[in-house]
């Protein structure tokens, strides 16, 4: 793991965990399901779980969670830091962190290794496949919500957050 100067906390140097950044991620059915949809996401792009049936697995998911106290339908995930989402990894033995981020550092982040990520404006969840470029690439179960599709541009990262960011350690 390597420090980031000024940062409490340390960032993965290379992943611990088998990785598919190019896993599928459908479209949501529900629009209050896009935390969800990317935790389940991210649970299959590292082996956590397996399906032929994403649908039905992003439906167990909503109730690993927590529907409804963590996730309901009125507002979505219950708590934008995204601790319904971690404490689920933690279920299945992942670790992971957390923190309310920049996009530098988001950045640097995402070039180790794949997470999650919240805008406070955007109030949707995407899963983090990497980098492409100068942007964040990201497993979007939204296409186009507020203009943003496979790539978070520094300008659209800064237009949507602050973010709060989930990556594994």
């Amino acid at each position: 793991m390597a420090g980031f100067p000024g940062l409490p906390f340390e960032v993965p140097g290379e992943p611990p965990f088998w990785y598919d950044p190019w896993a599928s991620q459908p479209g949501q059915l529900y629009d209050w399901t896009c935390s969800a949809c990317s935790l389940n996401w991210l649970m299959r792009a590292t082996g956590l779980i397996t399906t032929d049936d994403i649908y039905g697995s992003r439906e167990s998911t909503v109730y690993e969670i927590g529907y409804t106290q963590n996730i309901n339908p009125q507002v979505g995930l219950t708590n934008a830091d995204g601790s319904a989402l971690r404490a689920v990894l933690n279920n299945y033995g992942q670790g992971s962190q957390q923190s309310w981020l920049d996009f530098d550092t988001t950045y640097a982040i995402a070039q180790d290794g794949p997470g999650m990520c919240s805008g406070a404006k955007w109030y949707h969840w995407v899963g983090i496949r990497g980098v492409s470029g100068n942007a964040l690439w990201v497993a979007n179960s939204a296409p186009g919500y507020k203009g943003v599709y496979d790539t978070l541009t520094r300008e659209q990262f800064n237009a949507l957050g602050g973010f709060s960011v989930v990556w594994l350690v």
